[in-house]
C-alpha cells in the first residue's frame, strides 16, 4: 500500500486503484496510524490525508471499501471534473493491517519521513519509540476486532 520512503515521497496505491507520490509534508505513518487506532478503537470510518504538490489526496476507510478523492489545493468552487476518485474493496481491518506491515518493513525510514527540522538523536529516539507504541497499540486493535470484519458480520 505504502512503499518504502525515499527523499520525502512515499507512493499509495490499493488494489485496483492508481499510484499516488504523496510528500513529506504530511508526517504519514504517525497521522495514519492516529487515525487507523481511532478507527478500530470506535468501529467508525476514517480519514486519512496527504499532499501530493501540489494537490490533496483523501483516503476514507470505511468498513468494508476504501475511498480515495483527489482534489486541487485551490480555494475556487470546483466541478465534478476537477475531483478525481476510486475505490477499492479493502476492508477497514484490511487497511489496517497493510498499513502496519507497510510501517513495521521501514520503520527507519518513517521515523524520518518528515526529518524537515533536522530531529537530533534524542527526538529521533523518541519518535522511534511513539511509532514502536503506535504500531504495538494498532497490532493489538487488529488482533481484538478480527473477529468484527468476519463473515456475516455488518455495522449499523
Amino acid at each position: 500500500m505504502l512503499t518504502k520512503p525515499k527523499h520525502g515521497w512515499t507512493d499509495f496505491q490499493l488494489d485496483g486503484t492508481s499510484i499516488y507520490g504523496l510528500s513529506d509534508l504530511d508526517d504519514i505513518a504517525f497521522e495514519w496510524l492516529k487515525q487507523a487506532i481511532h478507527g478500530l478503537e470506535t468501529l467508525l470510518p476514517f480519514c486519512v490525508k496527504g499532499f501530493m504538490e501540489p494537490n490533496r489526496f483523501l483516503c476514507v476507510v470505511s468498513y468494508w471499501n476504501c475511498y480515495i478523492v483527489c482534489e486541487f489545493d485551490d480555494r475556487f468552487p470546483i466541478e465534478a471534473k476537477d475531483i478525481k476518485h476510486e475505490y477499492s474493496h479493502i476492508s477497514m481491518l484490511q487497511f489496517c493491517e497493510l498499513l502496519y506491515n507497510d510501517i513495521e518493513a521501514s520503520l527507519d525510514e518513517w521515523v524520518t519521513f518528515a526529518d524537515y527540522n533536522n530531529y537530533n538523536d534524542s527526538e529521533l529516539k523518541n519518535r522511534r519509540n511513539l511509532l514502536n507504541q503506535m504500531l504495538s497499540k494498532l497490532g493489538v486493535l487488529i488482533a481484538k476486532r478480527r473477529n468484527s470484519f468476519g463473515d456475516n458480520r455488518c455495522f449499523l
